[in-house]
């Protein structure tokens, strides 16, 4: 479940959702299940996000806002690594709305090994962040080399 940042009043505006990981199709006719944490390197892993939004004040924020998601990876033991590029989803200016928005990882960039998995939502104004933003502890990921 995503952890939500509490600056502005949940009346006014409010957001909820989860993160999951998804496995892509292997070489090797592994089958497709999710949630995943234990993943091939010929494998791309999709991180999915699915969450909404309610409150009043979604009307009267900018329809230019945008949504980033971002999926964070650290190494155990070795430091971070590249991260995917954040996905950008629009924003729908209205008092409730419900989204998803996937990043794609291709599990091929990721040496072998076990990593921390963070993912964090926020709310892109016009003119930069907002204090509208959230994140997933989704845990460890784990890649090996068949």
């Amino acid at each position: 479940m995503l952890t939500v940042e509490n600056v502005i009043p949940k009346s006014m505006f409010a957001i909820s959702g989860n993160v999951h990981l998804h496995e892509g199709a292997s070489t090797a006719d592994l089958p497709d299940t999710a949630p995943v944490n234990i993943v091939q390197r010929d494998q791309n892993v999709f991180v999915h996000f699915v969450w909404s939004q309610s409150g009043w004040l979604g009307k009267l924020l900018s329809s230019s806002c945008k949504w980033e998601a971002r999926v964070y990876l650290e190494q155990m033991g070795a430091g971070e690594v590249a991260n995917p590029a954040p996905v950008s989803i629009s924003f729908k200016k209205a008092s409730s709305a419900s989204y998803s928005g996937i990043v794609t990882i291709p599990a091929y960039t990721l040496p072998q090994g076990a990593y921390k998995v963070i993912a964090t939502l926020m709310l892109q104004g016009p003119l930069g962040p907002t204090p509208i933003a959230a994140y997933e502890d989704i845990g460890v990921l784990q890649v090996y080399e068949d």
